[in-house]
């Protein structure tokens, strides 16, 4: 009995240590222009990348907008450069962390933006992309 007890405590203590927050705060805002996306991450052990995914409005699935190789605990930064594409004014975004190891993968988020383009910059921003 008492080694059970013991194999049941240990259990616990590795399960809670696998499952650590690595991402301590996420933030987004829009500039007028752009989003940005800026979190603080504490532990990066066996962390294989970030995912950023974004959805327009707040029902819908999460798109896979850009991928960040992790840089040791830090301030990231994501500017999100195609918003102005799409008419919503309303976005949401989350980090999907990826693991090395055996540990499944942690979704951080869902954040809220409210995003407002003028038309201009949207058709410029459109122009653009052809010529690129």
């Amino acid at each position: 009995m008492k080694n059970l007890i013991i194999m049941l405590f240990v259990t616990i203590v590795c399960a809670t240590a696998s499952f650590a927050q690595v991402i301590k705060s996420l933030q987004a805002y829009s500039d007028g222009s752009n989003i940005i996306l800026r979190w603080n991450t504490e532990d990066e052990t066996n962390v294989k990348e970030f995912i950023i995914e974004r959805r327009a409005g707040t029902i819908g699935t999460f798109n896979r907008i850009a991928n960040l190789n992790p840089k040791g605990a830090s301030l990231y930064e994501y500017i999100d450069q195609t918003a102005f594409k799409s008419t919503a004014s309303i976005y949401q975004y989350k980090i999907k962390i990826k693991f090395t190891s055996e540990i499944a993968d942690q979704d951080v988020g869902p954040v809220t933006v409210s995003h407002s383009v003028n038309s201009v910059k949207r058709t410029w921003g459109s122009i653009k992309a052809m010529f690129r």
